[in-house]
């Protein structure tokens, strides 16, 4: 629940940032919707920091995985790194870290994709 209010936080600051923009008082001037403005401008501008931050922490959570593991005794990666740092398997170790870090880096770079999708100002070079 720790990770909860830091996403809350960073969705209501930039929400609040963006919905004093001009852009959001011309779409009001339009006539349209409230909830068109709030999902359509709004938040697609408000929720680029968001993703960013979401996927900073789901890495941060796949530490975890091994105290949930090893606690509940269920097969997975973080058990299978916990058994290999209890029995000194340095190879075990060391593709468990290089198999971890590439799925951190799939993942930010799938939060940079999905920034550059929703926000087309921002393109990948």
């Amino acid at each position: 629940y720790y990770l909860t209010p830091a996403v809350m936080r960073l969705t209501r600051a930039g929400m609040l940032d963006v919905l004093s923009s001009d852009y959001i008082r011309t779409a009001r001037a339009k006539g349209l919707r409230p909830m068109t403005v709030l999902f359509k401008h709004a938040l697609r501008n408000a929720i680029i920091p968001v993703v960013s931050l979401a996927a900073v922490q789901f890495g941060f959570m796949l530490g975890g995985s091994i105290v949930i593991e090893t606690i509940f005794a269920i097969n997975g990666l973080g058990y299978l790194a916990w058994e290999s740092i209890q029995r000194a398997d340095l190879p075990m170790m060391q593709a468990i870290v290089l198999v971890l870090s590439i799925f951190y880096i799939l993942l930010t770079f799938l939060a940079d994709m999905l920034n550059a999708f929703l926000d087309p100002r921002i393109r990948v070079a």
